[in-house]
């Protein structure tokens, strides 16, 4: 491994090296500034006068020059405050400081005063509406100020329409846009996407993870992006966030800080006092974050510096409590041995991050940055909430990313290469040899209609996935044609995929507990019970997963990404942005797979099954009662040559905005765009290791795979009242070729037979277990009208305040109603348009900051969050188990309000900072997790076969109850 990384450290130093000499800009990571000059009597300026932005921290100086028209414009800009400066006839006039934000183009109008200075024509609060992008600004005083429970940057995204920021019941966060699944989003920092590319979350190393991505320290601020964005953002078709880091001033500046909250701090949850008055005691727990960052100049306006560590320690207490022990009399049997496992467990979780930077002004034409990032976590969890201690699994996830870029401006052109390397792991493993048997109750006891005991033994998770490349960026930006802003770039990224170990390390069981005897329907090896199937790998009552050896898919994957954008302003009051973009990737799943000749043999083999009451026909093979059923196995089946890399992923964007008046103060706007994503590597695993089980389930990708991509189209309006910014947009979003795996099962007469019209679980082809089709056929479609009003902070007023509303009507083709990977009966014609689970009818998030509200100089800080409730998905199996349906109800509402405080005293030559965070101020219980198994005859709220008073129960919150979290820290 230090060889290959060795390998590339040295391509990426001879790759800087030959970039250096091409002839910059990138708007994920920058900003441009545009408009008229006029003279003092309002006619425009002459054409030939030198425009100058100066950035007041490092002394960076950005030049243009007005064109015949007066027209400007100024591209590549650092965000941060500037001073415009126009030279003509050997004299020089300056502006007020202008305040740029990350990926903001900004249309400012400049009159030449007669006092010799630069006057801004217009509202500097309303520079960025003319463009047809839908996106919100997060400014570094948002990020420091708005409460948080742990320091994430990523935490306020959802001030932002649209887009939701989760924290799961183990601590897990991720991020989402609209009914999209959470693979669709992407982080750019810097300019640079952070996709993970083998697992789960969009973002590198956010699977499973309850980490900050990125130190929050080394953020300067934000965009979220929702859509209509420009063609240069790639592998995203949901939220996109352009980030920007701090870089080093002319003016030493630095900051350390220390938080911490314990037992005392969080106040118990209903379901923690449950599980307490039945003898089962919450256990203490710490929580500490720490850490610094430090920035200056090696040498003032030339070259500058900046190093950030943020470091977490989470304790997340659990209590073990099981389930349905109650059913049991006299705990029989091992249930009095499981019941004994009862009690407190602490999971840890530790993070270290460390991002550094130089910054060089090589000259006023030529800019170098070179950065690092170091990312290290190490976890320590249950295998579920219902799980013994012996089942902890440690995990691993290490990230480490190298990025080089130079700039070169010169005249009307601006031009941006760059250089990066990344590497990414991800290694949960558990030591523990003894198979994990998940031991259930049933009142029937039929496997059909198990509910949840207790689980026992060691976790089978122990797997080593990682994704390394190098990448190599060109964006070219030319500004000569009048009104045009022309933009074009190419990337190519080469990944490789290192992916091994095993999901399935030990056995792994689901058993029926006896309701009398108190034994499991399993003598440690095979099943017992009724209708032993599969050579003891099933029963009525207990399903046997065998443990799979060690595999390992490593295979390369070259990505290829070409765009171009213009942003054209016709008029004053109408500017079209136009853009077209291209990827392509030659090896996304393993194309060089061959499916394993026993499955093929066994897919073409003879049927000979008998299938509820359905016998196959004389000489009928398996793949031709697929073909009954629509499957062509052949579709499937890999030779090494067959999967065909996608070609046609061509994305055109367009856009348009519309100052009615020309003053900024209405503008309509609107647009219509396609995004492609990408699909993850992981699923090349998946079917290479599952089909190394003899006689195991079958697992095939289809080999014509397509990119998941999404239709965005949207209309709005901007409009201003005051000193605040309102928004209004009618958006609609169809995602398709989602990818899914889809159980490929059929009858000898290619349906599904007299089984349950939602889980057909038998059938696979003689001598092996269920045939499993992985393909992009899922779609999700959401309809939303979002609202927000804004109204920024400015030094004069001391305040800010934003709300953001969304409604949303959301769709899915997904059997699970939600973003999970498997749906079973997929194009079953019964499907049709499901509720999705993933949003909320009525979404509100509000936020507020105000320095100075408070006596002794407080300042305050709060954010309210109230969503509807999610949808909930309730089987039903009312008709009988093979008429099982789904039946939609309403999910509680979600209402938390988080508050902060934090006071500022002068000490020595800084400030030292006294915080303290109330987040769930109002101790709200937000249930958001339930038991949804239905089915008794006329209720579906009762069990099959019986009542259960568990059905419909609420299980678990989303998000913690009150918790207070006190920080201490020291600015200078």
């Amino acid at each position: 491994m230090k060889t290959r990384q060795h390998l590339a450290l040295s391509l990426l130093a001879a790759a800087a090296l030959s970039l250096l000499g091409l002839p910059a800009q990138a708007q994920l990571s920058s900003a441009t500034l545009k408009g008229q000059v006029h003279t003092a009597s309002g006619a425009p300026a002459k054409g030939g006068l030198l425009v100058l932005a100066i950035n007041r921290d490092t002394g960076s100086t950005y030049r243009s020059s007005t064109r015949n028209d007066g027209g400007y414009t100024l591209v590549g800009l650092a965000p941060g405050a500037y001073s415009i400066r126009i030279s003509a006839d050997g004299a020089s006039v300056a502006s007020e400081v202008i305040l740029l934000q990350v990926g903001e183009t900004a249309s400012l109008d400049l009159a030449l005063g007669a006092n010799q200075q630069v006057i801004i024509s217009g509202t500097v609060q309303r520079k960025d509406v003319r463009t047809s992008e839908v996106g919100t600004n997060v400014s570094r005083k948002i990020i420091e100020a708005l409460p948080q429970v742990t320091r994430n940057f990523l935490s306020a995204a959802d001030l932002a329409p649209g887009v939701r920021f989760e924290t799961d019941a183990g601590g897990n966060t991720r991020l989402r846009g609209g009914a999209q699944n959470q693979d669709a989003v992407n982080v750019y920092i810097d300019g640079m996407g952070q996709k993970n590319n083998i697992l789960r979350g969009g973002l590198a190393g956010q699977d499973t993870s309850e980490g900050n991505p990125f130190p929050q320290s080394a953020i300067a601020e934000y965009k979220v992006l929702t859509q209509n964005y420009k063609a240069e953002l790639e592998q995203v078709s949901s939220a996109a966030i352009t980030a920007i880091t701090k870089s080093g001033t002319n003016t030493l500046q630095g900051e350390a800080y220390v938080n911490r909250l314990g037992s005392s701090s969080r106040a118990y949850s209903p379901v923690e006092r449950e599980a307490e008055a039945n003898g089962t005691p919450r256990p203490s727990f710490t929580q500490m974050e720490y850490g610094f960052n430090l920035g200056g100049a090696l040498q003032p306006n030339t070259l500058h510096y900046l190093l950030a560590y943020d470091g977490k320690t989470i304790d997340r207490p659990k209590q073990i409590v099981g389930r349905n022990f109650d059913k049991f009399a006299g705990n029989p049997g091992l249930v009095a041995a499981l019941a004994a496992q009862r009690g407190g467990f602490v999971q840890k979780f530790d993070e270290h991050l460390l991002f550094g930077k130089l910054n060089a002004n090589l000259s006023d034409e030529q800019r170098l940055e070179f950065s690092f990032k170091f990312r290290q976590e190490d976890s320590y969890k249950l295998e579920s909430d219902i799980a013994t201690a012996r089942s902890a699994l440690n995990n691993n996830n290490d990230e480490t990313r190298l990025d080089l870029k130079h700039e070169w401006a010169r005249g009307d052109w601006l031009n941006e290469a760059r250089v990066a390397w990344e590497s990414a792991r991800w290694n949960p493993q558990s030591d523990a040899a003894d198979p994990l048997v998940r031991y259930k109750y049933s009142p029937t006891t039929e496997i059909r209609n198990i509910q949840d005991l207790m689980t026992d033994g060691g976790s089978p998770n122990a797997q080593d996935r990682k994704q390394s490349g190098l990448t190599l960026k060109n964006d070219l930006t030319y500004t000569g044609l009048r009104g045009h802003v022309l933009k074009g770039g190419a990337q190519w990224k080469a990944m490789d995929y290192a992916l091994g170990g095993t999901a399935f390390r030990v056995d792994a069981v689901d058993v029926v507990v006896d309701n009398t005897t108190g034994l499991p329907y399993y003598n440690g090896n095979t099943c017992t019970g009724s209708n032993i199937a599969s050579n003891g790998l099933s029963s009525d009552q207990c399903r046997i997963t065998r443990a799979i050896p060690p595999v390992a898919a490593d295979f390369r994957n070259n990505q290829f990404g070409l765009y171009l954008q213009d942003d054209w302003t016709v008029s004053r009051q109408l500017e079209l942005n136009l853009g077209l973009r291209w990827d392509y990737e030659d090896n996304m799943l393993n194309n060089d797979y061959v499916t394993p000749a026993d499955r093929v043999a066994a897919l073409r083999g003879l049927d000979g099954r008998t299938v509820a009451g359905i016998t196959a026909p004389a000489g009928q093979t398996y793949a031709q009662s697929l073909a009954k059923g629509g499957v062509n196995i052949d579709d499937y089946i890999a030779t090494g040559s067959s999967r065909k890399s996608f070609k046609g992923a061509l994305a055109p964007r367009l856009g348009a905005s519309f100052d009615l008046s020309g003053n900024k103060a209405t503008v309509l706007f609107g647009g219509w765009g396609r995004s492609y994503d990408r699909t993850m590597a992981n699923h090349a695993l998946d079917e290479l290791q599952k089909n190394k089980q003899t006689g195991g389930e079958i697992w095939l990708v289809r080999n014509e795979l397509k990119m998941p991509y999404a239709d965005q189209m949207s209309i709005g309006l901007r409009q201003a009242v005051m000193a605040w910014n309102l928004e209004f947009t009618l958006s609609d979003i169809h995602a398709k070729n989602q990818f899914v795996w889809s159980g490929g099962n059929r009858d000898p007469n290619g349906g599904y037979g007299t089984q349950s019209p939602i889980d057909p679980l038998w059938g696979g082809p003689n001598g092996f277990g269920t045939l499993i089709l992985g393909d992009t056929v899922g779609e999700n479609r959401a309809k939303s009208l979002f609202v927000k009003a804004d109204k920024p902070y400015t030094l004069d007023s001391g305040w800010s305040a934003s709300v953001a509303y969304t409604y949303t009507d959301a769709r899915t083709t997904h059997k699970e109603w939600d973003d999970n990977i498997f749906d079973w009966t997929h194009g079953r014609s019964t499907h049709g348009w499901n509720p999705s689970k993933l949003t909320e009818r009525h979404r509100v998030v509000a936020a507020g900051v105000a320095d100075g509200l408070l006596p002794w100089g407080v300042q305050v800080s709060g954010k309210l969050t109230y969503g509807s409730g999610l949808p909930r998905r309730v089987t039903s199996c009312a008709a009988g188990w093979n008429q099982c349906v789904y039946v939609k109800a309403d999910g509680d509402r979600f209402s938390q309000v988080d508050l902060g405080l934090s006071k500022d005293l002068v000490l020595g030559p800084g400030r030292l900072r006294l915080r303290v965070d109330v987040l769930n101020l109002f101790n709200t219980d937000n249930w958001g997790y339930y038991d949804d198994w239905g089915g008794g005859p006329g209720n579906p709220q009762n069990a099959y076969g019986g009542d259960n008073a568990n059905v419909g129960k609420r299980t678990g919150l989303r998000g913690d109850m009150r918790t207070v979290k006190l920080t201490l820290g020291y600015a200078f």
